[in-house]
């Protein structure tokens, strides 16, 4: 097995366990030998096996009602899936009566595989322009109003400053009449918009077969919707995972059929760790959970526990937006304001609705009400999308069957975008054009071009995925591991996973590239 994610650590998860005390020591064995091995701890002798595939046992410690048990797993095992991470920590342990994860810890080689939110608590933050303050979303409901009366509503809620304005997750269409229905809602806060100068966004709800979901995140792209509202339990988190990275949208996961995992204190898991870890690993930027004291179960102490695993170092990992919702009223905005600080969307529907029938009024009277509390900065919102990991320039989302070459290595329809963010890895003189792949192309690899300067260099790095360059323009230098390569056109050179490179040009003229990378990749990892 490759040692290239085991080296940085094993995967530590936690488990709750409801059985007699003397049978602890046995269960958590049982835990380990089935999620890894499925056969009994008899059966398996093969001193290769017992070391780099069995569970391993680091503690259990027994109390009156319960155990807590501390099993640790070789990362290679889950093969950099989050299907397959879920099969290897809860599989089919969470079949036996009694079992709760309460803790899930990863270890850094495993989620540099996973892009997570691709904008998060910056990125959104630039999107809007709003700094310094929690952000007021609101939902458009009832299902069944009438589709002016919802778009009037989404208008409204803009115009009076608010910032997210989401479907209800109930609100699901055919293809048509979701374009209808997100059409007019877009546009009426497109238009408060202008009027503003702010920039609320609108996030449909996404709901459909998967066969279908491709004709809807294509609409979404093509009309310029930057985000959207998902449900991960149902649509899947490995489903999820996949639309973010494809498709570049914000993306506000919804807590529906969680409580089935959470709710039980003797079985499933914790809501930190599903709503928290595992729903920011998917690429949710705003994570909405029910807050406590509303309509549902949740405790103060478990929404801390979530926002805490939202907002923690995990690995460059992008930090994602805790959304409490739920019940929350107007009067409790002092108390929220104090236990979420500003880092955190509050999730207001019927009480912002109720609140006054002038819903322009509304919204200002809570605006109003959290900025008592904080000193609100606002910026010029950001007319592009930024992902936290890319500086895309101003691309359309549809695909080209044919890209015009034009002058001094530029495409027709394609511009040149900044290399990487200023703040990442250090880097000179980069240019890039995405090519093919991130513009609704149905392909699993995308098509780069990137041109250095006369005495530039790309950062030194290193990926999970392959790199295949195409040398098309000057002569460069492909420093890997223990080789420097001269490249000039036409040359080709294949840069294998996990290997430190780095491209230079030390000549005169520009040195242009094609670069061939897998569609769905990980993010660059400092050597």
């Amino acid at each position: 097995m490759s040692k290239s994610i085991s080296d940085t650590g094993r995967i530590e998860v936690t488990y709750r366990l409801v059985c007699d005390p003397h049978e602890a020591e046995t269960l958590a064995r049982k835990i380990a030998y089935e999620q890894t091995v499925e056969l009994p701890e008899h059966m398996v002798t093969d001193p290769d096996v017992l070391e780099l595939v069995v569970g391993r046992i680091e503690s259990v410690t027994v109390s009156d009602d319960h155990a807590l048990a501390s099993i640790s797993f070789n990362p290679e095992l889950c093969n950099s899936q989050l299907p397959q991470l879920l099969i290897l920590i809860f599989g089919n342990a969470s079949i036996f009566p009694g079992v709760r994860i309460v803790d899930l810890r990863l270890p850094p080689g495993l989620l540099s595989c996973f892009n997570g939110p691709g904008f998060g608590i910056d990125g959104l933050r630039h999107l809007l322009g709003v700094y310094d303050r929690p952000l007021l979303a609101s939902a458009i409901k009832p299902r069944g109003a009438p589709l002016d009366a919802m778009a009037k509503m989404a208008g409204a809620f803009a115009r009076g400053g608010g910032d997210i304005i989401k479907d209800d997750q109930n609100l699901v269409d055919s293809l048509t009449d979701f374009k209808k229905r997100t059409g007019a809602c877009y546009d009426a806060v497109r238009k408060a918009n202008e009027e503003s100068g702010r920039n609320c966004l609108y996030f449909p709800h996404v709901s459909a077969p998967v066969q279908e979901l491709e004709g809807y995140f294509e609409y979404i792209k093509r009309v310029g919707i930057k985000g959207v509202l998902l449900c991960p339990m149902i649509l899947g988190l490995d489903t999820v995972r996949s639309l973010a990275s494809q498709y570049a949208l914000i993306m506000m996961a919804h807590p529906a059929l969680t409580g089935s995992y959470t709710n039980s204190t003797e079985q499933g898991i914790t809501h930190e760790v599903l709503l928290g870890t595992l729903f920011r690993m998917a690429g949710a930027d705003i994570s909405i959970f029910p807050n406590y004291g509303g309509r549902f179960s949740f405790s103060r102490t478990e929404c801390n526990a979530i926002c805490e695993r939202l907002t923690e170092p995990l690995a460059g990992l992008n930090t994602s937006f805790p959304a409490p919702a739920g019940g929350m009223q107007y009067d409790d905005l002092p108390e929220l304001c104090s236990v979420y600080g500003e880092d955190a969307v509050f999730l207001i529907g019927g009480s912002l609705q109720g609140h006054d029938p002038d819903l322009v009024a509304a919204t200002r009277a809570f605006q109003d009400r959290i900025r008592e509390y904080f000193t609100e900065r606002l910026e010029t919102p950001a007319q592009e999308f930024l992902p936290a990991c890319e500086i895309p320039g101003s691309v359309r989302a549809i695909a080209q069957h044919q890209l015009i070459f034009c002058q001094d290595y530029n495409w027709e329809d394609r511009e040149s975008i900044a290399y990487k963010p200023d703040d990442e890895l250090s880097f000179a003189g980069v240019r890039r054009i995405e090519l093919m792949g991130q513009h609704g192309e149905k392909t699993a690899f995308d098509l780069r071009y990137f041109e250095i300067e006369p005495g530039g260099y790309t950062s030194l790095e290193k990926h999970r995925h392959a790199h295949v360059v195409i040398a098309v323009r000057g002569i460069g230098v492909i420093i890997a591991c223990d080789r420097c390569d001269i490249i000039r056109p036409m040359d080709i050179a294949y840069v294998a996973p996990m290997e430190i490179h780095q491209i230079r040009n030390n000549g005169s003229e520009p040195f242009g590239f094609f670069c061939i990378v897998d569609h769905d990749r990980d993010r660059p990892i400092a050597p």
